[in-house]
């Protein structure tokens, strides 16, 4: 599909259309025929990367680094993500073996390239130190397939994708262009099916999601706010969400999204319904008449529904392909696992995956006469947010996630592991990894959130990021599981070279602030409730317009109670931008005296720090 120049959908919109719908009429009559591969089943990966360079931010550099990589790498939407395209190789005993010698050599071969240029790859499925303004348009891959994305998406929405994700803490914020999806990086699985079974195992794949997300969960953190255990799942699926939030009425689908069914009858029914529901982005010149080719004896490449496809982004999505030996086939590409915590914990979570597709017991055959599609999608939302902590609604019984897994699916996948061709050895090798992940509450998610509390309640949000994203990566480099990470020494005094840090990892962003009408009494009480010495004032807009200080309320003693901030505030500030060095931030506090230092984007106030927080920090060093 690389050689297809995409168009807006706009252009060649009838031609592209008529090819869809015979793409769609050769696929349901190649699988009446019987005409895809047999005595074969394949599997595959992808993997998704960002590089981050020393201060652990995302690097745009990783964009210039593709002309010196294997062939098997590729651009991702966000100048800083990376993707590696592994072979496919047969399932049997050795399949996993291959996949992750592959792996290790890719990643082996990245590292080369990328440290002469002071960055390096990290295994995460959202980066703890990302930023808002690492997401603007302009660290968007140049490339026409993204541009043409974004304008058809940005279009079909009408306004700025709107994200509201709420978990431990609340996340807010809109979006010009569909970049929130560049936070986003996985660990994508593919397993090749056979279509007159496919309905089958489409339904298993969905059932057994929820407690496969919970044992894999690895995104709990966003801008520095502890949100849902993976919050991948809610930051794609509103980052290109087109439905207006206007009209409410219509019962509108997401393009992200798990599923409104079980699948009842023909795989094609899937990509029939990803025409029917959602409007064209892309189009494309496409030469091929399929049902000619198949006329002719050919197999064709279903270019125009191959393309349709890739613009809708279920968490298990069928894919069509033809291999090198122009033998048709069928896959389930599994899009909801994210990357890492390592390349280890990566390959178990193939194999329970595998190892449960494989293992499906015959009482689930009829999974969409016995059990409500709703309990499959619920138990998947459950689990994005709880991980291991959710219990699910699970063969007629309300149980704990960790009981099902430990309890039935482990048994199931070690069953499946052996059906393909894995020794005993091979299967407890995987699968242990998995049960004692499982046994001790110990996916990334939850060693992640464990950690990131106990550093960002002494030191806050910005160093807790700093930290966890160093602790992910000398954990992937030394290789070990998850399960076996020691916790971070929050004890320990972070020495941070103010010369090279910005007052952004520091800067602590849980604030009390005030409007500039509320009354000089709700100040006091907030400042001594709240032990405080300092308080923005904001206006309608949420713009900083001053500084109420306790020296402030000192002067101010006689003023009635309910005189309004605005009346006493200070309101001459010197303020600095998240980029600004600490260094010159610490100057500039010593250099006008003042007792804390506001952080500023756009006139709003986006954190604060003050000189108690500096001494807390640097101790003698400030």
């Amino acid at each position: 599909m690389g050689d297809l120049a995409v168009r807006p959908a706009t252009e060649n919109r009838a031609a592209y259309l008529q090819n869809l719908i015979k793409d769609v009429q050769a696929l349901e009559r190649m699988i009446k025929e019987d005409r895809f591969e047999k005595g074969h089943q394949r599997i595959g990966a992808e993997q998704e990367l960002c590089m981050v360079d020393a201060a652990r931010h995302p690097s745009s550099l990783a964009f210039s680094l593709l002309p010196d990589l294997p062939k098997d790498f590729t651009f991702e939407i966000g100048q800083f993500n990376l993707e590696a395209n592994l072979s496919p190789f047969e399932l049997n005993g050795s399949a996993l073996q291959k996949t992750e010698a592959q792996l290790r050599y890719l990643l082996a071969q990245l590292k080369e390239v990328a440290a002469p240029q002071g960055i390096q790859h990290i295994l995460t499925g959202i980066l703890p130190t990302i930023k808002r303004h690492h997401l603007d348009l302009e660290h968007m891959t140049p490339l026409q397939r993204f541009d043409v994305l974004n304008q058809g998406l940005t279009q079909l929405r009408g306004g700025a994708f709107e994200i509201n994700i709420h978990g431990a803490d609340e996340l807010t914020t809109s979006m010009p262009s569909v970049m929130y999806e560049a936070a986003n990086t996985s660990w994508q699985l593919h397993l090749q099916l056979d279509p007159r079974s496919f309905s089958e195992a489409y339904n298993w794949a969905q059932y057994i999601a929820a407690p496969v997300l919970a044992v894999t969960a690895n995104s709990p953190l966003l801008f520095g706010r502890e949100l849902w255990h993976e919050t991948r799942i809610a930051l794609f699926q509103q980052s290109i969400d087109t439905r207006r939030s206007a009209n409410q009425i219509r019962d509108r689908h997401n393009r992200v999204n798990f599923g409104r069914g079980w699948l009842d009858d023909s795989p094609v029914q899937l990509f029939q319904d990803n025409i029917t529901r959602f409007p064209l982005i892309l189009t494309g010149d496409i030469q091929e008449d399929a049902l000619a080719t198949l006329d002719a004896g050919g197999t064709p490449q279903l270019k125009a529904l191959r393309l349709h496809n890739g613009t809708i982004y279920s968490w298990n999505r069928p894919c069509y392909g033809v291999g090198d030996d122009e033998q048709a086939h069928l896959r389930l590409e599994n899009r909801y696992i994210p990357a890492g915590p390592t390349v280890k914990d990566q390959m178990a979570n193939f194999a329970f995956w595998i190892g449960l597709m494989k293992g499906m017991p015959p009482r689930y055959l009829n999974l969409h006469e016995s059990v409500p599609f709703q309990h499959a999608k619920s138990n998947f939302y459950r689990a994005a947010r709880s991980s291991l902590h959710a219990s699910l609604g699970w063969n007629g019984k309300h149980r704990p996630v960790r009981r099902i897994i430990l309890e039935e699916l482990l048994p199931l996948a070690a069953e499946g592991l052996q059906k393909s061709g894995f020794s005993d050895e091979q299967s407890r090798y995987y699968l242990s990894t998995i049960e004692r992940r499982v046994s001790a509450y110990a996916n990334g998610a939850c060693w992640t959130i464990k950690n990131f509390r106990n550093i960002a309640e002494r030191f806050g949000a910005g160093v807790a990021v700093r930290e966890v994203t160093d602790a992910m990566i000398q954990g992937q480099e030394a290789d070990i599981p998850i399960h076996d990470w020691p916790d971070i020494d929050a004890g320990q005094v972070y020495v941070v070279k103010k010369e090279a840090t910005t007052i952004g990892r520091v800067m602590k962003t849980d604030l009390y602030t005030l409007h500039e009408q509320e009354p000089i009494g709700l100040a006091k009480a907030i400042m001594e409730w709240k032990e405080v010495r300092h308080l923005p004032i904001e206006d309608d807009h949420g713009n900083l317009k001053g500084l109420v200080t306790r020296t402030n309320i000192e002067a101010a003693a006689s003023r009635d109670d309910h005189d309004p901030v605005s009346d006493i505030m200070t309101k001459t500030l010197i303020t600095v931008s998240q980029q600004t060095p600490l260094e010159e931030a610490a100057q500039l506090m010593k250099q006008h005296k003042i007792g804390c230092m506001p952080i500023v984007r756009e006139e709003q106030i986006i954190g604060l720090l003050t000189d108690s927080d500096f001494r807390e920090l640097f101790g003698n060093q400030w």
